[in-house]
């Protein structure tokens, strides 16, 4: 039976607002502040962990450790370093022996009665950190700014220096232990808008990966701040909808410098354009994970409340494993067909994901009728349906990995829910199974209109506008095909 998660609150105010702000990316489901261990006496992990698909995030989050500015600048700078930056990583490196060490010694609470949920203990489990610090900005910006008026006052990055030559260099920060993980140290401005930006879970883990590498290759060395390096990301086309940091065939081999304005480059450009829109329709494909996130914490799913709590998070997580190209791609086909659908109608449409090649949607939209003694009994034949949607789509997308239905009432019920179910399409049909799906298809006009497809591989559709030539080959405009709609 799916119990409750109880979070324990954030200890102080800075940590509450690096919660909030994470918990828009990551929602109530994968955001967990102030987790405990029953090592050393129940003691703190660190202020805030995200765990998403066998990736954890630890934050550190010191809030306003002061500048002593009445003194020295590179004395004061010192102080503040080792205060905010090397107590953060002291933390984060504990943190992360902990979990890789005892991984099941986490627990929700300081009274350890209540276990983390998620299995931390896989040897392939991926760690990333990121040091907090808060109130240095306005210091920042009066040392830039006495060299040269403009600065934003972000903090600068020389990955390539050491701790010594860091401590010489106010308001420059580095790779704070090579001999360690690497610790992502961010002012409040740059966590805010890496947040912001990347606004999907697996945007965001993608930039940590790509940054990391960049910088443990020695290929990114100097960054004139966060904001620089993300513009430097984003600029670049990873594929799928993804970013990339390149070091320049042309600095022949030297290191990639990230200098001063690139971010407000990169805000006049057609991709910031373009991105800004995608962000914009992502919201409404996030809105319906934020729902299936929040019903699971509660314990407020409306149906399978006998499944354990993973079944449920696996499900979800398959829908905010889409980054923010495919989410927004994703939520234009799914609410683009909502509002075309008749009422009273039972319709469906199928598409793709972007970033995950050989995962395919079908989106069944499920009137309501007087006929249900009960809701409950009208989702449960709306269910029903979903998976001979299913069983067809298998039929129809036969090198597809992975089929997603997601049903939903027809437009103008006052009701109003979503189900989720994805299932194994990496098999191939039995004989058997594909003479069942094609009765189905014929008995119950569920895909009949649909001819069989090819889903598209890596590197395809990395950036599809709606009357470009559909990327499964079929010679149709994108929006008259992936998203032709069941009459």
């Amino acid at each position: 039976m799916l119990k409750p998660i109880n979070k324990e609150a954030s200890v102080n105010e800075s940590e509450k607002i690096l919660a909030t702000i994470t918990s828009n990316t990551f929602f109530s489901l994968w955001c967990y502040p102030s987790l405990y261990r029953s090592l050393g006496k129940g003691k703190e992990l660190t202020d805030l962990t995200v765990y998403f698909n066998n990736t954890v995030i630890l934050f550190s989050d010191k809030g306003h450790v002061k500048f002593q500015e009445q003194n020295d600048p590179k004395l004061a700078w010192s102080r503040w370093y080792r205060a905010a930056v090397k107590e953060s990583a002291k933390q984060l490196h504990g943190a992360e022996s902990c979990i890789r060490n005892h991984p099941d010694k986490i627990f929700l609470n300081s009274k350890l009665d209540e276990p983390f949920p998620f299995d931390l203990s896989r040897t392939d489990l991926k760690i990333h950190l990121i040091a907090v610090t808060r109130g240095i900005g306005k210091h920042a910006k009066q040392h830039f700014d006495a060299i040269r008026p403009g600065s934003r006052g972000s903090l600068g990055y020389l990955y390539g220096a050491n701790e010594e030559q860091l401590l010489d260099k106010p308001f420059f920060v580095g790779d704070v232990d090579i001999s360690k993980t690497f610790v992502h140290v961010l002012d409040e401005g740059g966590i805010k808008l890496l947040l912001e930006e990347l606004c999907t879970p697996a945007d965001f883990i993608r930039y940590l990966e790509v940054k990391e590498d960049a910088i443990r290759n020695k290929d990114l060395l100097i960054s004139a701040g966060e904001e620089e390096t993300l513009a430097c990301y984003l600029q670049e086309d990873g594929g799928n909808g993804f970013g990339k940091i390149t070091n320049p065939p042309q600095n022949k081999g030297n290191f990639l410098m990230i200098p001063e304005g690139e971010w407000n480059h990169y805000r006049k450009t057609v991709i910031y354009a373009l991105r800004y829109q995608q962000r914009k329709e992502a919201k409404l494909w996030n809105e319906i994970i934020s729902r299936f996130a929040d019903g699971i914490v509660d314990a407020q799913v409306g149906e399978a409340s006998d499944l354990p709590f993973i079944m449920h998070a696996n499900a979800v997580q398959v829908l905010a494993s889409e980054n923010l190209l495919s989410s927004s791609l994703l939520a234009t086909a799914l609410f683009d067909k909502f509002h075309t659908v008749p009422s009273g109608t039972r319709s469906a449409r199928t598409t793709y994901s972007i970033c995950n090649p050989g995962r395919v949607y079908v989106f069944v939209f499920f009137p309501w009728s007087h006929r249900f003694n009960s809701y409950d009994e009208y989702r449960h034949e709306r269910t029903a349906y979903m998976q001979l949607y299913a069983c067809v789509a298998r039929y129809k997308f036969q090198k597809a990995k992975e089929i997603v239905v997601l049903g939903a009432d027809t437009k103008g019920h006052q009701g109003g829910s979503e189900t989720i179910f994805a299932i194994d399409a990496s098999v191939p049909l039995t004989g058997d199974e594909r003479t069942t799906a094609q009765q189905i298809m014929k008995t119950y006009n569920i895909l009949d209109n649909i001819s069989q497809r090819a889903i598209p591989g890596n590197g395809a559709a990395k950036n599809v506008s709606r009357n470009a030539p559909c990327p499964c080959g079929s010679n149709k405009k994108y929006k008259k095909c992936c998203f032709n709609p069941e009459p």
